[in-house]
């Protein structure tokens, strides 16, 4: 964004027929949106472009602004059997480019401007550094019993075949420090969780991170680093699930988790126990993340309530402190608890979604939870 004056961009519905189609780019038109623009779509329906020339300005409040009248113009489109897909968001000198061609259906209202709602911007909580240190491991290759029983060859990644992931999981363990974060990003990053999806291969090679963490061999930094990619992955189910509420409500039937998350997010569980062991050896930044991944299995990280408790009062007030008081509710159970928590989050924390809370068809716990996953990593600030 860095040079952009103002902020304009676009905001994309799916409808299921063209009737459907005509009838929502007038309603848009009508609501103040100047161009909107229906056309078909290869094996979804119809999809309706939504112009919105702004301008915001280019900062946190904009970025609510321009999200609000989205969430808004999603509303008007689940009138019309309608559901999000996105958009962009772009300097208002590239409203040309937006413009695009001609479609087969044109609703104009010049000069229009949909209305803007009133957005508070919430200063953060003061940001407070989680300390690496004290850190007893001893430094030596991990072995990893069991990697070499997995038919790798038949699952697969992001590019293709896992047959790559043994070796690459075998150099991630007894690699040098210099290595390290190529590896990791290659396994995870590149191949297992790209740009945040799941695969056949992505929950087999979970457990396997969990065991170089209780080894107790890899420095903090690196256990971190593991701690911080399961909960990545354990965060895509319930991501996936909200992504697909909307389209679900209009459809008449229940969101529906994308492709291996639900195994990814169950396989994390069971490695939680054992890696809630490692809490009074680790150092606060691990604990951290520990408690984010209590409160994403509360089930498994009940009996650890009272550390995860401990730990919010030692950060009370905080960035960190937030996030640890939204996952010690819902490590308890305290759903209505999590969800106002949640909610006060979504008010300061730049990037995250408040329509997530709107959701239909996902139960309290997620949503919150998705806030957990999605907002926790944005305050590891480590000392």
């Amino acid at each position: 964004m860095a040079g952009w004056s103002a902020m304009a961009g676009t905001h994309e519905f799916v409808v299921p027929d063209e009737t459907h189609a005509r009838e929502l780019t007038q309603a848009l038109a009508a609501y103040g949106f100047p161009v909107v623009k229906a056309r078909p779509s290869d094996g979804d329906g119809w999809r309706v472009t939504v112009l919105d020339e702004g301008p915001y300005p280019v900062d946190a409040l904009g970025h609510r602004q321009i999200e609000a009248v989205a969430r808004a113009a999603a509303r008007i489109a689940r009138q019309h059997s309608g559901y999000a897909r996105g958009g962009t968001r772009c300097d208002v000198s590239q409203l040309t480019v937006l413009r695009g061609p001609d479609a087969p259906y044109v609703s104009t209202n010049p000069g229009a401007r949909p209305p803007i709602p009133t957005i508070t911007v919430v200063a953060p909580p003061a940001p407070a550094p989680l300390a690496l240190t004290p850190d007893e491991a001893q430094a030596r290759p991990v072995d990893l019993p069991g990697l070499d029983d997995i038919p790798w060859a038949e699952l697969e990644h992001a590019h293709g075949s896992a047959e790559d992931v043994p070796e690459l999981l075998h150099t991630l363990a007894t690699s040098p420090a210099d290595d390290w974060d190529e590896i990791l990003d290659e396994l995870f990053g590149d191949d297992l969780l790209h740009q945040g999806t799941c695969y056949s291969a992505t929950a087999p090679a979970l457990p396997f991170l969990t065991h170089m963490i209780v080894s107790g061999t890899l420095p903090a930094r690196q256990r971190l680093d593991l701690c911080v990619w399961l909960l990545l992955a354990s965060g895509r189910w319930a991501g996936s699930l909200l992504a697909d509420a909307d389209a679900a409500l209009v459809q008449g039937r229940r969101p529906e988790p994308a492709g291996w998350t639900e195994e990814v997010h169950r396989t994390v569980g069971e490695q939680l126990p054992a890696l809630l062991t490692r809490w009074e050896a680790e150092p606060s930044a691990v604990r951290y993340v520990l408690a984010c991944l209590a409160g994403l299995h509360p089930h498994h990280g009940r009996r650890f309530g009272a550390q995860v408790d401990a730990m919010v009062r030692e950060f009370r007030g905080t960035g960190p402190g937030a996030y640890l008081l939204l996952a010690d509710a819902l490590v308890d159970g305290r759903d209505d608890q999590a969800f106002a928590l949640a909610t006060d989050i979504t008010a300061w924390e730049d990037g995250l979604d408040p329509g997530w809370l709107d959701a239909a068809g996902v139960t309290v716990a997620v949503k919150a939870g998705h806030v957990l996953a999605e907002g926790a990593l944005r305050a590891l600030n480590v000392e």
